[in-house]
This record gives C-alpha cells, sequence and structure tokens, in this order.
C-alpha cells in the first residue's frame, strides 16, 4: 500500500518531481570534477530511467498518447466530427436495442428465484384447443398430485364496473388465489395482499391495486388502504399496492381473490370438471427443473384421462405441459428484438468500415509524421499504440454521442415493446447498458485502427522525400481501402434489401381490402354490468333504449351494435356446429367456425357486400324460426358445391335449428395479416350479447365521442363507455408494430 500511494503521489506531482530533478542533477554535475563530469552520463536518459523508478511508466505513455491524441483530433475538425457522427449513430442504435435486449430478455425477472417459476397449461391438440385453461376441480387435483410444485397458484383476468364517486369505469380484474403474490415473492409497496381468510367463502370482498392503475387515477395518494369501492354489487375494501413490477400475463387495474369472483365460484364452476377458464402458474421445488416437471404434468394429464374418460376423450389429443414463466413473458418479442440488434450490429459494421477508410486516406497526410518519429527512435509498436490511441478516443466521442440518442429514443422503443411483453417498463439505461456501450466503443475504436495501423509498412528513406507519400502508400493502401468499400456496400446492400422487403410489406398491409368500409365510423365499448343487466332481456332494453337517441344525434348517419369492432384486440371465439341432414363427425373433426352477434344494420353501416339472401331484419325476433348469416369461409369449406340459402345448422351446445338466410362477404376480423375467420353471424335481436357500439357519422367521429358518452349516461349514470376509437384508428393500431419495425430498419438502411 506504501508503494502505491507513493506512486500515486508521483504521479499527481509530475511537474514539480521533475523540475526537483533537473535542478538536483545539475547541482551535482556542478559539483563535480571537470574529469567526473564525463563519467556522470546521458543526463536525458538519466532523467527518463528516474521517471521509470516513480510510477507506472505504462500510464504515463498512455497519458502522454492522449494528449497528443486530442491535439491531433482537435487539428482535422471535420475528420473528426465525420467520424464521431458514424460512431454515435452506430453505436447509439446497438446501445438503445441492446437496452431493450438486456431489460426484457436478459435481466433476471424482479420475483424471488425467478428461474424456478413456471407456467401450467393443458391441450387439446387434435382439436385445435391450444391452451384451454383449467377448470377448479382439475386445480385440486394438479395440487394433490404434483411432485415437482412446491406451489400452484391459479389466475385469470375479468372485466367488471368499479364504482368509487367518480366517473364509472371498467377495470381489468385479475382474480388470482391467496398466495398468489407470495409464489412470486414480492411485497406489497402499501399495505398488505391477499391471505387464505381473504380467499374463505362469505369473506368481505378486498382489493389489490396495481402501481400504475393507482398512480394514474388515484395520484398516488398514500392513503388509498382502506378505500372502499363498489363492484359487482358489493363493497370492496382496497388492503394493498403491488409494487412495479411487471404482471403475469397481461397488466391489471385490480387483484381480487378468486372467491370474490362472481362467475369463479359460481355452481357450474365449482362441479363442472368441463368449465376451463383459469390459468396456473407454480413454483418448482429445489432441484427440480422444467423438464422434470413436464414429465410430472404429463403423468398427472394420464391419470386424469384414466379416471374421467368422458371429459378427456382420447380422440381429442389431451395434453399436459410447462414452460418457464421468463420464457413466456418474452416468447413474442424475443426474434424481433433479435433481428432488430443483429441488424444494428451490421450498421455499427458499416461505420467502422467507413472511419477506417476515411483513417486509412488520412494516413497518406501524416506518412511524413510517423516516419519522423520512427527516425527519432520511436518502435512500430508505440507508433501503432498511438494510432490506436487516437481511435479509441474518437469512438469514445461517438459512445457518448450514442449514448445520449439511445437515451432519447428509448421511450419509442418502450411503447413498441410493451405491445409484446410486460416486460417493457424494466428498461432503462442500467448500469449493464452503460458498460455495453464502453465495451463497444473500446472494441469499436480497436476494430477501425487495427486497420490504419497495420496496413502501412513505413520506409524511413523513402517516406521522408518530399511527395513520397503518394508513391508508397497509394498502392498498399488502396487495395484495402477497395476491400473496405466492398465490405460496406455488401452489407449496406443487405440492409436495404431487408428493409425493402419490410416496407413493401406494410405498404401491401395498407392496402389490403379488410372486407369493410370504416370510414366515418365510432367504436365503442359498453360492457354492461351483469349484476344490473343479469339477462339477455334487460340487455335489450338498454340498447332499445340508447340507440334511438344516438340516431337522433345531428351528424349520425346510422348506429349498429356488433360483438367486436372490427380490428380491435380480441380472438375468435369459436364454436363448433353441425349440419341438417349431414352425416355427423366426430368431435374432433366437427366443423368450427368463429361466432358473432350482428344487429340489423350492422352489414350496410360497414359496407359488408351482401352475396346471397338477405340482412337481418326487424322481424328476426323469432326463435321459432330462428336465422343465420354465414361468411363467404363457411360457404366455401362446407357448402361447397350448394346453395347454403334455407339449409339449417345447429351450435353443438345449443337445442334451436338455425336457417341460413344469407352469405356476406368475408371481414378480416382479427388482423390485416390474417386470413379471415369462418364466421356464423347470429343477430342481436335474438341474442343481445354485443357489447360494441358503431356509429356512422357525416363529419369526425371523434368529435362525436363526448354525445355518445353523453346518451349512455342518460340511460344508465353508472354504465361506463371504454375504447373509444374510429375504425379507422383501429386500422392503424394493428399495423402499429409492423409500421414502427419498418421504420427501424429504413433508418438503419438510411
Amino acid at each position: 500500500m506504501g508503494e502505491f500511494l507513493r506512486r500515486l503521489y508521483f504521479l499527481f506531482h509530475r511537474g514539480k518531481l521533475e523540475r526537483e530533478l533537473r535542478n538536483d542533477m545539475e547541482v551535482h554535475r556542478e559539483m563535480m570534477g571537470e574529469e567526473q563530469r564525463k563519467d556522470f552520463g546521458n543526463p536525458t536518459l538519466l532523467e527518463e530511467q528516474a521517471r521509470e523508478s516513480w510510477g507506472w511508466g505504462w500510464l504515463e505513455r498512455l497519458l502522454q498518447d492522449t494528449r497528443y491524441g486530442f491535439r491531433i483530433l482537435r487539428k482535422n475538425p471535420g475528420f473528426s466530427l465525420v467520424a464521431i457522427v458514424a460512431l454515435g449513430l452506430g453505436i447509439g442504435v446497438n446501445t438503445a436495442l441492446f437496452s431493450v435486449v438486456y431489460g426484457v430478455l436478459l435481466q433476471p425477472l424482479p420475483y424471488a428465484q425467478g428461474n424456478q417459476l413456471v407456467v401450467l397449461r393443458q391441450s387439446f391438440a387434435r382439436s385445435n384447443a391450444g391452451n384451454m385453461g383449467f377448470s377448479v376441480k382439475e386445480i385440486r387435483d394438479y395440487r394433490q398430485q404434483t411432485r415437482s410444485m412446491a406451489e400452484i397458484e391459479e389466475y385469470h383476468q375479468m372485466g367488471f364496473i368499479l364504482l368509487d364517486g367518480h366517473e364509472p369505469s371498467e377495470v381489468r380484474t385479475g382474480v388470482v388465489s391467496a398466495h398468489f403474490f407470495d409464489m412470486l415473492g414480492i411485497k406489497p409497496y402499501l399495505g398488505r395482499f391477499f391471505t387464505e381468510a381473504d380467499d374463505t367463502p362469505g369473506a368481505e370482498p378486498v382489493l389489490v391495486l396495481s402501481y400504475p392503475y393507482w398512480k394514474n387515477h388515484y395520484g398516488g395518494d398514500r392513503n388509498i388502504i382502506g378505500r372502499h369501492f363498489r363492484m359487482n354489487d358489493k363493497v370492496h375494501t382496497v388492503i394493498g399496492v403491488l409494487p412495479p413490477v411487471p404482471q403475469y400475463p397481461r397488466e391489471n387495474d385490480v387483484y381480487m381473490p378468486t372467491v370474490a369472483c362472481p362467475f369463479r365460484s359460481s355452481q357450474r364452476m365449482l362441479q363442472d370438471r368441463k368449465a376451463h377458464m383459469m390459468g396456473l402458474i407454480g413454483r418448482l421445488k429445489p432441484g427440480k427443473s422444467v423438464k422434470s416437471g413436464m414429465a410430472d404434468m404429463e403423468m398427472i394429464a394420464s391419470r386424469l384421462q384414466e379416471s374421467y374418460p368422458e371429459s378427456y376423450p382420447a380422440a381429442r389429443g389431451f395434453a399436459a405441459s410447462m414452460d418457464g414463466l421468463r420464457s413466456q413473458l418474452t416468447q413474442q418479442v424475443r426474434p424481433m428484438l433479435l433481428v432488430l440488434l443483429g441488424t444494428a450490429g451490421l450498421v455499427l459494421l458499416i461505420a467502422c468500415a467507413n472511419v477506417a477508410n476515411l483513417a486509412l486516406a488520412r494516413m497518406m497526410r501524416r506518412e511524413q509524421e510517423l516516419a519522423l518519429r520512427a527516425a527519432l527512435g520511436a518502435s512500430r509498436g508505440r507508433l501503432i499504440r498511438q494510432l490506436l490511441t487516437e481511435s479509441t478516443l474518437l469512438s469514445l466521442a461517438g459512445g457518448a454521442v450514442g449514448l445520449l440518442l439511445a437515451s432519447g429514443s428509448l421511450n419509442l422503443l418502450v411503447n413498441f415493446v410493451a405491445r409484446f411483453t410486460t416486460r417493457a417498463h424494466e428498461v432503462g439505461i442500467s448500469t449493464p447498458v452503460l458498460l455495453f456501450t464502453l465495451g463497444v466503443s473500446v472494441l469499436t475504436g480497436l476494430f477501425f485502427g487495427c486497420v490504419p495501423a497495420f496496413s502501412q509498412r513505413l520506409s524511413l528513406v523513402d517516406s521522408l522525400k518530399e511527395g513520397s507519400n503518394a508513391a508508397t502508400l497509394k498502392i498498399a493502401g488502396n487495395k484495402v481501402r477497395n476491400l473496405l468499400a466492398i465490405g460496406q456496400v455488401a452489407v449496406s446492400f443487405m440492409l436495404l434489401i431487408g428493409a425493402g422487403l419490410m416496407i413493401r410489406s406494410f405498404i401491401k398491409l395498407q392496402s389490403v381490402d379488410p372486407g369493410f368500409n370504416g370510414d366515418h365510423v365510432l367504436s365503442a365499448n359498453v360492457p354492461l354490468n351483469f349484476t344490473k343487466y343479469p339477462n339477455q332481456k334487460e340487455r335489450k332494453i338498454f340498447f332499445d333504449r340508447l340507440v334511438p337517441k344516438l340516431e337522433g344525434l345531428p351528424g349520425v348517419q346510422a348506429v349498429a351494435i356488433n360483438s367486436g369492432a372490427p380490428l380491435a384486440p380480441g380472438r375468435p371465439s369459436k364454436q363448433s356446429f353441425m349440419i341438417e341432414n349431414h352425416p355427423a363427425p366426430d368431435k374432433a373433426s366437427r366443423p368450427e367456425a368463429n361466432i358473432e352477434v350482428a344487429s340489423a344494420d350492422a352489414f350496410r353501416l360497414l359496407g359488408v357486400p351482401l352475396i346471397s339472401g338477405r340482412f337481418f331484419n326487424a322481424g328476426d325476433v323469432n326463435l321459432d324460426h330462428p336465422v343465420v348469416i354465414i361468411s363467404r369461409g363457411v360457404a366455401r369449406d362446407y357448402f361447397p358445391n350448394e346453395d347454403p340459402l334455407g339449409r339449417r345448422i345447429k351450435a353443438e351446445s345449443d337445442e334451436h335449428w338455425f336457417t341460413i338466410a344469407g352469405v356476406v362477404g368475408d371481414v378480416k376480423q382479427f388482423g390485416l395479416d390474417k386470413d379471415p375467420v369462418d364466421t356464423i353471424y347470429a343477430p342481436f335481436s335474438l341474442f343481445p350479447n354485443g357489447m360494441t357500439l358503431m356509429v356512422k357519422t357525416a363529419g369526425d367521429p371523434m368529435s362525436f365521442a363526448p354525445q355518445l358518452q353523453k346518451a349512455v349516461y342518460s340511460v344508465d349514470p353508472d354504465q361506463p363507455v371504454t375504447d373509444i376509437k374510429t375504425l379507422d384508428q383501429l386500422r392503424g393500431d394493428t399495423l402499429a408494430a409492423t409500421r414502427l419495425t419498418s421504420i427501424l430498419l429504413g433508418l438503419f438502411a438510411m
């Protein structure tokens, strides 16, 4: 330690010590006689030896190289600026994307022993039921029979109406078992989490708020604990607030225990083994792996199939499996992020080659300077070290610029990634990201600095001749420069092709015919409170009162009701059905179609073409002669050689036969990049289950949003209106991910 402190002292007092050394040497020489001075030696060499003994010679030389490098770069501002900007762009895009990759893919889960958390699933492989969920009885079976799981907790999401004395709102509600948060190993930000007593029948209803919902709706009020909200005709008490952690599998506003959910606690759910609705998350026992857990799940599934063959027909391919929670959180976004990171690496490679080419050209002007330094005693290694120091200084400056660019673009990337994973909010400029930027900057400097440093061999005699640089360096340098230029063009061409293909795909998606006309159409969800409107009659009365109010608004051309707006987020609601007088196939191969509900004016409002037959009309209110309308896909797939009009079909779970009254065009209901789904439309007048209003207007649709809300509140002041968007906005939302990917690849190519 004493030697370290001595050398540190010498390092920071070098000027003073050198003056004292020269004075001491001068005094010593004067004290020596004339004859003795001859034996004194070379003063300069002695000073060098003394400096070496004082401290770290390598550090001194590095500081000298750095100071000299700064002077050289300052004298060449044009070259320095171009190099820093080029490297800043290359390092910046890599830093921004690595921050996302690290935050989403590499960073450990913010849960206790997150690598032991797994997601369980069941499926009927031969019936295209990839993840059908679990029933209450199945949850009990897995908990009792598992040998690999330390804990198994359930989760599902519902939408409920919350009344807090202000404007009514629909909240995304996570319904979880008592120890769900304890299993994740997270602590409440405020209050407490659920206990066994909260998840016992007859317990007082309680809620836990998510951190974003608490912040956005209640301003981070720390006195929120103990507040009472009304939900499902019951008073719920707030007992806690979640910390700001990613929620799985999706973001929720509030959480409630399973007994508080009226659907989960219904007698049908408790008694019906086939009532699959809940998801399961578990924690493996210490020493157990996902592989051993899979074997355990398969064994339990085999026992269930043997014990309850009527619930798990062999023909449907019943199976159970599991996967790591971390993998499930990132599976949708992982391929895209890795592709973008690889593309950013190509951009950095191009930038390095570009700057190396510039540096190589600049070497022609510095040949005499380097030759002169070599003539004065500088070794080739010393010269190479100087050149690498200069290139590293440039790359570090480029890294600083890149870090600023990455910080400015991070919000855009976070919003992009948030569409695919709840881990997006963990992305930030963290210590690993800073170390990555530093490492990339240093490696970049060494990479492009090596090209000019090792590509030249100086000839002192030729190089010191005036104008010799054109002869000595041009031939040798041009070969390397040509190779660099070829490499840049080749990699740039790859990026241009990739960006061109992506942009072309985006343009094609924009021009895709969705099968409907969304011009001047406003959509809004009206999720009726099931406790207030428990049956179809009550729901029909509500909409029968609301629709005339909307039709009477100035500028409103038509009003319709549908199960969901076209291109709104959602999945097909497929059901199997039977065709009258057709041979009844086994359950695994029965025809399937998406079931939608539409009012009489829905097809005209959306401009969906009528292929044959008729639309719904006011007379379709009798279950004695019920009708449906099918899409072109259903007619093509299940009535290929016959006219479907007048034929009758029946849902597997329904007792009524429905007559096909019309065939309409296919609609891309679930995405412009997806094929239309075979769809059967039932009349809203018979099944008033549609919750989406569509209003066609003469002017700007969004200007009618306040009037729409006012009309709903006039019918029921406690009824919220959600997801108010135009169909053009919904179409734009479906293209958002493709649009941003095209923009990123386009910028990289540019």
